[in-house]
């Protein structure tokens, strides 16, 4: 049998404890180690999780040549400099979304992945979910007929005032938090970027608590997106076409009460649920990594270099767009 790829986490954030507990039943990809800057945070993280070795430098665990790969979910400006740092020392990379603030850097990673000889992705969990394979094929396989609209929306409340998400200087507003969610599905559905976007937004702070935005391409395909750091815990996706339309939540875990998909296909406002297979993001992303590294056939939303540099083009087009007050060309 395969051994599995040995991974190291950069960080004892709550997520990564999230990203640990979701890989419990993969024989694909084991944790090995955490790092904290902190170095009795991870020493406890490894104690929760079972994480046979910790350390308090993200470089001491970078040389540890028993490492394969690693997940990255620090805060959105370090995603860049420690994608870089792994790569350099030879890890295959999983990072958090975003994989970098600038479209420009996205291309400078995906350049030093493959002069390393590895492998980089974006984690981004709902790719990998049945219910996004679902809209996916329903989409290319042309029952919808040519896409017409799709819309995304993602916000909750953002209850603690020293979260980094509310800096700006750490990359932080709902865009890059939550918008780039229905962002990113609107630029794989498309499957081209757009010719002219327009956002507002709500700022505070420095940075956007809510934003609204409009995308048109030239084929006159339209889209929006919202999100907010102040609303209801909302996720939806909805996608027209000329002859059906479908509605889901596109959720990163997908439990029973959400795994399914609307397909509005019978004239007026009928529509009828069909049931999708439950699953972890987490665990569909990780061993989708795992089985990538290990030269395995892609998954059919292996998040292309094309679309993770687009989508970070659109969100710069967007905040600029917002400051600008006009619309803009991504």
């Amino acid at each position: 049998m395969t051994e599995p790829l040995r991974l190291g986490i950069l960080g004892a954030a709550r997520i990564a404890a999230n990203f640990v507990e979701g890989l419990a039943p993969s024989s694909a990809i084991s944790v090995r180690a955490v790092a904290s800057r902190d170095l009795g945070r991870a020493r406890d993280f490894a104690r929760r999780h079972a994480v046979p070795a910790f350390s308090g430098s993200y470089t001491e665990l970078l040389a540890d040549a028993s490492i394969d790969a690693v997940y990255i979910p620090l805060t959105n400006d370090q995603h860049l400099p420690w994608s870089l740092k792994a790569l350099a020392a030879g890890k295959h990379v999983l990072c958090e979304k975003p994989l970098a603030l600038r479209a420009i850097d996205v291309d400078a990673l995906h350049a030093a992945a493959r002069q390393a000889g590895r492998v980089l992705m974006e984690a981004f969990p709902y790719r990998f979910q049945p219910q996004t394979l679902d809209l996916l094929r329903r989409v290319r396989s042309g029952e919808l007929g040519a896409l017409r609209h799709v819309s995304g929306e993602f916000g909750f409340p953002l209850a603690r005032a020293d979260d980094y998400r509310l800096e700006a200087n750490k990359g932080g507003g709902a865009l890059w938090d939550v918008g780039v969610y229905p962002l990113s599905l609107i630029r794989a559905l498309a499957g081209s970027l757009p010719e002219q976007v327009q956002a507002l937004t709500h700022e505070r702070g420095g940075v956007d608590h809510g934003l609204a935005a409009t995308l048109r391409w030239a084929d006159g395909m339209t889209a929006t997106l919202a999100c907010r750091f102040d609303s209801f815990p909302h996720r939806f996706a909805r996608i027209v076409g000329e002859r059906a339309a479908l509605a889901c939540g596109f959720h990163n875990h997908v439990d029973a009460s959400q795994a399914w998909v609307d397909v509005f296909d019978q004239g007026g406002y009928a529509s009828r649920r069909e049931p999708v297979a439950e699953g972890n993001g987490f665990l569909l992303e990780a061993e989708a990594f795992a089985a990538r590294v290990r030269g395995l056939p892609s998954h059919p939303l292996w998040p292309t270099e094309a679309e993770t540099r687009d989508t970070t083009r659109l969100v710069e087009a967007l905040l600029h767009s917002a400051r600008a007050g006009r619309g803009v060309r991504p």
